[in-house]
């Protein structure tokens, strides 16, 4: 069965696409949109580092979820996010990332 982009998560902005975190594959850019991310999770994300506009990598796919935010914490560090959270939070994908793989959902690997 066919999903259209709207049931699948996935906006589409011209040129660049917006997904859940959770739809990054390993190696994936993107940017931090927070919009619809309710308000106690949107001060916990942000005391995390991912703020609007922060630039992640998607590192591990999994429980949990790990991420690498570039320019945060004074030069880039990795985060950990339950898979739940993660799925809420939108990315909008950088259109220039060539560097993807393939990762097992279950392993993260």
């Amino acid at each position: 069965m066919s999903q259209t982009k709207a049931q699948s998560g996935v906006r589409s902005s011209g040129r660049s696409s917006t997904i859940p975190l959770t739809q990054l594959t390993r190696g994936q850019s993107g940017r931090v949109q927070i919009d619809g991310v309710a308000n106690d999770e949107v001060k916990m994300l942000r005391a995390m580092g991912l703020r609007p506009n922060a630039s992640v990598t998607m590192c591990r796919l999994g429980e949990p979820c790990i991420v690498s935010l570039s320019g945060a914490c004074g030069g880039g560090c990795r985060i950990g996010l339950a898979r739940e959270i993660a799925g809420r939070v939108m990315i909008t994908v950088d259109t220039h990332t060539d560097d993807t793989q393939t990762v097992d959902p279950q392993t993260g690997e």
